[in-house]
């Protein structure tokens, strides 16, 4: 892999990031439709954090441009961007994993949800995720020997004393929200199939399932397709960090494509929540100005004389009218107060 491939995926992972959950955030706090959507609110901390990993990722695009191959960072910047990259990480599958179980708290159990998923529980759930990721990346830290900016994937890794601590919490952090997240759309997928089977088909058949269950399965679908889509780029991280402290390598390109992909995450969250949510993308389109094409649209017209004494109405051509307007001498586009005065004869006094 050239040095100008890998210079351009470092500068357009993190642009492509702030493209995409710069909107989230803005239209969750602008419009009033996502006041008491619990999952906005949740999806809005994890766009946050993933700015937050598009800020780190600039970093690395930054050590990259400026230092010379085979140079080094001071250590603590690359501790603090190591640490950083470990706490925004477990919080954006920790997010997913929240977002799953309120969802299926929602079709679970509709019409309590509210009580249960209040503003004040939902902070407490953001807050102890915010806290987890900080004290994760901490621990990140407990017994590193070597602390080194690879030029292989652009990156700033830590070597620990004992490599099978830093596998093992990797792999905890990726297993247990994969569980929670596996088990929320279980359960979504067992309730609604005891609902549809237990309906009676003269209620079924007339409206059909997906117009009774469409909103909540359809949302709750395109939340699963957002978890999917992350643990398809945490996976491949896992399986390295499992081979490095096996003692074994993959080679150059496939390690950094696969840490790149893992970072590019941050801007496929951000990109598949607009893509896949209709009202989203119908906010966003309210507050993004958009090119419009002159439109030629029928308007009446008053009653006219046409000059034979024949009064017609009928419609026009705006655009038409437009140019004839342009096309009009100067007095005749002069107020008619002002062509009446001056048509009058001037008095002598």
């Amino acid at each position: 892999m050239t040095d100008y491939v890998r210079a351009l995926v470092t500068t357009l992972v993190p642009l492509a990031t702030f493209a995409a959950n710069i909107p989230v955030i803005f239209v969750t706090f602008r419009s009033r439709l996502f006041d008491n959507d619990t999952v906005a609110k949740l999806i809005a901390s994890l766009a946050v954090s993933d700015i937050v990993n598009g800020v780190i990722a600039t970093c690395c695009a930054g050590l990259a441009w400026s230092l010379q191959p085979g140079q080094q960072a001071p250590t603590w910047l690359l501790r603090l961007i190591n640490s950083g990259m470990y706490t925004f990480g477990v919080c954006s599958i920790w997010h997913l994993a929240a977002v799953s179980v309120v969802k299926c708290g929602v079709i679970v159990r509709p019409l309590t949800h509210f009580t249960i998923f209040t503003d004040r529980v939902v902070r407490a759930i953001v807050c102890t995720i915010w806290t987890f990721g900080i004290v994760i990346g901490g621990a990140s830290n407990v017994g590193v020997s070597e602390t080194y900016f690879s030029w292989i994937t652009l990156l700033a890794h830590v070597r620990h004393g004992n490599t099978v601590f830093g596998a093992s919490l990797a792999v905890i952090n990726f297993i247990a929200p994969t569980l929670i997240i596996m088990t929320a759309y279980v359960k979504v997928f067992l309730v609604v199939r005891r609902q549809v089977r237990s309906m009676s088909s003269a209620v079924l058949h007339p409206f059909g399932s997906k117009m009774i269950f469409g909103s909540s399965v359809r949302s709750a679908k395109n939340l699963f397709v957002m978890c999917v889509a992350y643990w398809l780029t945490f996976f491949p991280v896992t399986i390295i960090s499992l081979v490095r402290a096996a003692g074994s390598r993959f080679p150059d390109a496939v390690q950094f494509s696969v840490s790149w992909i893992y970072v590019s995450s941050s801007a496929v969250n951000g990109f598949l929540y607009i893509a896949l949510h209709s009202y989203v993308r119908r906010e966003l389109r309210r507050y993004i100005p958009r090119c419009r094409r002159f439109s030629v649209a029928p308007a009446w017209t008053l009653a006219a004389d046409n000059g034979a004494g024949q009064r017609h109405r009928g419609f026009v051509d705006t655009r038409t009218a437009a140019r004839g307007l342009l096309r009009a001498p100067v007095s005749a586009t002069k107020p008619s107060c002002q062509r009446v005065t001056e048509q009058l004869p001037t008095a002598v006094l």
